[in-house]
């Protein structure tokens, strides 16, 4: 669990009061389940979870208030719950024994790696809670008793939400959600381009965003051909479409060899150069493999985009009490009607280019279905050529020889004297 403290809470949402956190971790162990540990990958995730329980032991909890993004920390663990709420509360309440007023605190310096693991943690924190609230909100405003059945639960002091406000939470909650699983897998993006806390233990994870044997290794790649917005869950979602339609498509009409090449090109050239386990060099051309990518990536763009044909989405409806208790659900259209079509011609263009540069594609491009295809039609040139001479040669022959017969055969042998006879 990377979430057990009411300060933690408070800190996602200022305005709720738990006396019990415990009665929310079953709903957060679930988002940790459903939405996070996806994400992260198992092994990252059982990692941060370790990770979190140890620094709970030092720090009590994981918040602005007890460790600062400056890299530093209240000194001791006696000091991690003397926040202003809890002291105001305290006043209140006629238990708190301190000092209205005081000094800042000592603090102390947290290792680096430890802070690497603490913004880590609270974005994950952020991910887990506002899945939380835009998936439980209704069943977090009635209560189960005994006896009395389904009952709206309401507190002295506060003013029960109308339907209007419970929609927009859960709609705020779900963005929230959405930009912190965005900000998660750029921060661990720019740690495996960095200090690599984290790259080892993530790369198994389906959200990884580097991907050697696609064409489009990364969001940003994709994003230049296909409108995902920038996200890169969208990335992760279109992974399996994008391998699916790389292997279906384009595999079969450049070959496996020639596709490898390119790719190999893309890892070391591009922007994941920094990141090739080999320090071989690139098999082809700068100029001409830019260009081939580009057309490939364009026509395997217009693939992906024929695939994303429709979505469901669903729509809250308003219903009796304070939360929408019906949905309906509409089919949305994404892919564009011609995507196919531009698809085949960018495929064509493609395959145009590679045989207008096999010389310049060197070996990547031999025993290629493209290879074999011209030199096919190159022998079998020749062959109509050689073909076409024999006939020329045998027309001539056949033409001369019946000139010949003509010659001898137009005059008759009477005109011949006694002594040629």
């Amino acid at each position: 669990m990377l979430i057990t403290t009411q300060n933690e809470i408070l800190s996602l949402m200022p305005t709720a009061r738990w006396d019990r956190p415990e009665q929310l971790l079953g709903y957060l162990e679930e988002e940790e389940r459903v939405a996070l540990e996806p994400l992260l990958g198992t092994t990252l995730f059982d990692d941060v979870c370790e990770v979190y329980s140890r620094l709970r032991k030092d720090y009590k909890d994981i918040t602005s208030s007890t460790i600062r993004m400056t890299g530093q920390a209240k000194k001791g663990p006696e000091l991690a719950y003397a926040d202003v709420t809890e002291r105001i509360e305290a006043i209140h309440e006629g238990t708190y024994n301190g000092p209205y007023t005081g000094s800042l605190a000592g603090l102390e310096e947290v290792q680096e790696e430890d802070m690497f693991y603490i913004r880590l943690i609270r974005i994950c924190q952020q991910i887990e809670f506002y899945k939380m609230i835009s998936h439980k909100a209704g069943l977090l405003t009635v209560s189960f008793n005994e006896g009395g059945g389904m009952n709206m639960v309401s507190a002295d002091g506060y003013e029960p939400a109308d339907e209007k406000r419970m929609e927009r939470v859960v709609k705020d909650a779900y963005m929230s959600a959405g930009r912190a699983i965005d900000s998660l897998l750029l921060f661990l993006e720019s740690d495996a381009k960095g200090k690599k806390y984290f790259t080892e233990k993530w790369q198994e994870a389906d959200a990884f965003y580097l991907h050697k044997d696609l064409l489009f290794q990364t969001a940003r790649v994709l994003n230049e051909y296909l409108d995902i917005k920038g996200e890169r869950m969208a990335y992760a979602a279109l992974v399996r479409d994008i391998r699916f339609c790389q292997n279906k498509y384009l595999k079969p009409r450049i070959g496996g060899k020639l596709l490898k090449a390119v790719m190999e090109w893309a890892n070391l050239g591009g922007e994941t150069a920094e990141h090739s386990d080999s320090g071989e060099a690139a098999v082809l051309s700068d100029s001409v493999a830019e260009e081939l990518l580009s057309l490939l990536r364009t026509a395997l763009a217009f693939y992906v985009e024929s695939r994303r044909t429709t979505i469901t989405q669903t729509t809250l409806l308003s219903g009796s009490g304070t939360y929408a208790t019906a949905s309906s659900q509409k089919e949305v259209k994404l892919a564009r009607r011609d995507s196919m079509t531009d698809a085949q011609q960018a495929m064509a263009m493609a395959c145009q280019f590679i045989e207008e540069n096999l010389e310049a594609l060197g070996e990547a491009v031999v025993d290629t279905p493209i290879y074999n295809n011209v030199r096919a039609r190159e022998k079998q040139a020749k062959l109509d050529k050689a073909c076409a001479s024999a006939a020329e040669v045998r027309r001539r022959k056949e033409a001369y020889e019946q000139q010949h017969k003509m010659l001898f055969t137009a005059f008759p042998m009477t005109h011949r004297v006694n002594e040629h006879k």
